[in-house]
C-alpha cells in the first residue's frame, strides 16, 4: 500500500472534495433536476462558502503557522481554543444569515427571495467547525486519518445530496441530508478535540493567534475570493438566473489545481519556517512533480470540455465549457507558490496588500470585460487578476526577502508546460 504522508494525504483529501462537488453537479442534472432548481442549489452553496471561506482559511493557516513553535502543552490547548473560536464564529454567521435572509438574497444573488436560506443558516452553524478536522489530523501527524475522513465524509455527502432528488423528493430533503452530513462531521471533530486537546481557555495563546490570523483572514477574504467576486459580478450583470448556474458549472479548475497546490503550500509552510533553504528546494521539486500530471490532465480537459460538457450536463451548459477552459489557464500562475515563501517569513501584511491589488484589478476588469465579452470576459478577468497577485509576491520575495523566484520555480519547466497549455486552449476554440 502506498505510503501516506503529509503532502499526499492533503492532496487526496482535496481531490475527494473537489471530485465530489463535480460529481454532485453532474448527477443533479442527470437525475432530472431542472436548471432553475440547480441554480437555487448552487446559489445556496455559493452563499454558504462566501460566508465562511475567508475566516476558515485564515484560521487554518494561522494555526499551521504557529503550531510548530508551541510547546506540547500549548499545542493541546491551541486545538481546543481554535475549535471553540470556530464554533462561536459559525454560530454568529448562521444567526446573521437567518436574521437577514431577504437582504442577503437580494444583495448577493439574482433571486428576490432565495428558498431554503433558513436551512442554510443551520447548516453553517453545524458544518463550519469541521473544516478544522483534517488540519488537526495533519498537525497531529495522523495522515492516514485525513484520507479516511475524506473518503467517508464526501461519499456520505454525495449520497445525501443526490439520493433525495433521485427518489423524486425536493431540494428541501437534500438540505435535510446536508444537515445530517454536517452533524456527523461535527461529532467526529468534537471527539478528536476531546481526545487530543486540553479543554481549557488559553488567553496567552489567543493573544498570539488572533493577530496572526487577522492578516491571513483578510488575505483569504480579498485575495482568494475571485470565485465569489466573479459570482457576484455575474449576479449583477445578468438578470437571467440560469447564467449563474452556467458560470458556476464552468468556473472550476480541473484537475484540482487550486486545491492541490493549496494543500501543497499548507503542508510545506512549516518546513519553510524550520529550514528555509530546504523548504525552497522542496517547493521546487514538489511543484515539478505536480506539474508532470497536473498539466497533461488540464490540457486533455481543455481539449475535451467542448465535447463532454453537453454530454455530462445538458445543452444549457454548453457555454460552461468555454468558461471552464479559461479558468484552467489559472494553473500558469497558481503553480508558482510565492505566497508560501512570504507566509513562512511571517510577512502576512504583504499578502493582504497584494490581495487588495488583486481585488481592485478583478473588480475593474470583471465589470468592464463582462459588459464587453459576457461570461467569458469575467473569467478572463479572474485569470489576469490572479497573475497580478503572484507577480507582486514574486517581486516582494526578491526585493525585500532576498529570495529569487528561481530558488523555488523551475522557469524552463514552467515555460514549456504553459506553452502547451496555451496551445490546447487555442485549439479548443476551433470547435
Amino acid at each position: 500500500m502506498p505510503i501516506i504522508n503529509k503532502i499526499n494525504a492533503l492532496q487526496i483529501f482535496q481531490a475527494l472534495q473537489f471530485g465530489t462537488a463535480i460529481l454532485i453537479g453532474i448527477l443533479l442534472v442527470k437525475v432530472g433536476l431542472p436548471t432553475s432548481l440547480i441554480s437555487v442549489y448552487e446559489a445556496l452553496m455559493f452563499l454558504g462558502s462566501l460566508a465562511c471561506f475567508f475566516w476558515v482559511v485564515g484560521g487554518q493557516n494561522a494555526l499551521v503557522q504557529l503550531y510548530a513553535k508551541l510547546d506540547t502543552a500549548t499545542q493541546r490547548r491551541a486545538i481546543f481554543n481554535v475549535f471553540l473560536l470556530f464554533c462561536l464564529l459559525s454560530f454568529t454567521v448562521g444567526t446573521l444569515f437567518f436574521s437577514y435572509q431577504k437582504p442577503i438574497s437580494q444583495g448577493l444573488t439574482s433571486f428576490e427571495q432565495l428558498p431554503l436560506l433558513d436551512y442554510l443558516s443551520v447548516f453553517l452553524v453545524i458544518n463550519s467547525p469541521s473544516f478544522l478536522l483534517h488540519i488537526f489530523y495533519m498537525l497531529l501527524g495522523k495522515y492516514r486519518q485525513i484520507v479516511v475522513f475524506g473518503a467517508v465524509s464526501f461519499a456520505l455527502q454525495l449520497v445525501l445530496v443526490v439520493l433525495p432528488i433521485y427518489l423524486h423528493f425536493s431540494l428541501r430533503e437534500t438540505m435535510y441530508g446536508l444537515l445530517i452530513w454536517a452533524l456527523i462531521k461535527l461529532i467526529w471533530t468534537t471527539v478528536v478535540v476531546i481526545r487530543h486537546s486540553e479543554m481549557r481557555l488559553d488567553f496567552s495563546f489567543l493573544k498570539i493567534y488572533l493577530p496572526t490570523a487577522l492578516p491571513l483572514l483578510l488575505f483569504a477574504a480579498i485575495g482568494k475570493g475571485s470565485e465569489y467576486v466573479s459570482g457576484l459580478t455575474v449576479s449583477h450583470l445578468f438578470e437571467d438566473e440560469k447564467s449563474f448556474a452556467i458560470f458556476r458549472y464552468g468556473a472550476r479548475e480541473l484537475p484540482l489545481a487550486v486545491l492541490m497546490v493549496a494543500s501543497l503550500s499548507l503542508a510545506l509552510t512549516p518546513e519553510l519556517v524550520e529550514n528555509q533553504t530546504l523548504g525552497l528546494e522542496r517547493i521546487k521539486s514538489q511543484t515539478q512533480q505536480l506539474s508532470k500530471w497536473l498539466y497533461p490532465v488540464s490540457i486533455l480537459s481543455i481539449l475535451a470540455a467542448p465535447i463532454l460538457f453537453p454530454i455530462f450536463f445538458n445543452v444549457d451548459f454548453k457555454e460552461s465549457a468555454r468558461i471552464f477552459n479559461i479558468f484552467n489557464l489559472l494553473l500558469a500562475s497558481r503553480i508558482l507558490m510565492p505566497q508560501a515563501v512570504t507566509m513562512a517569513a511571517g510577512r502576512n501584511y504583504i499578502l493582504t496588500i497584494s490581495a487588495l491589488l488583486e481585488l481592485a484589478v478583478l473588480l475593474l476588469l470583471s465589470f468592464g470585460w463582462g459588459k464587453i465579452w459576457g461570461l467569458e470576459g469575467i473569467a478572463w478577468a479572474a485569470v489576469a487578476a490572479f497573475a497580478v497577485d503572484r507577480l507582486v509576491l514574486i517581486w516582494y520575495n526578491k526585493n525585500k526577502l532576498g529570495i529569487t523566484s528561481s530558488q523555488y520555480v523551475d522557469w524552463k519547466n514552467w515555460l514549456g508546460w504553459n506553452s502547451l497549455l496555451a496551445l490546447s486552449y487555442c485549439l479548443s476554440t476551433l470547435y
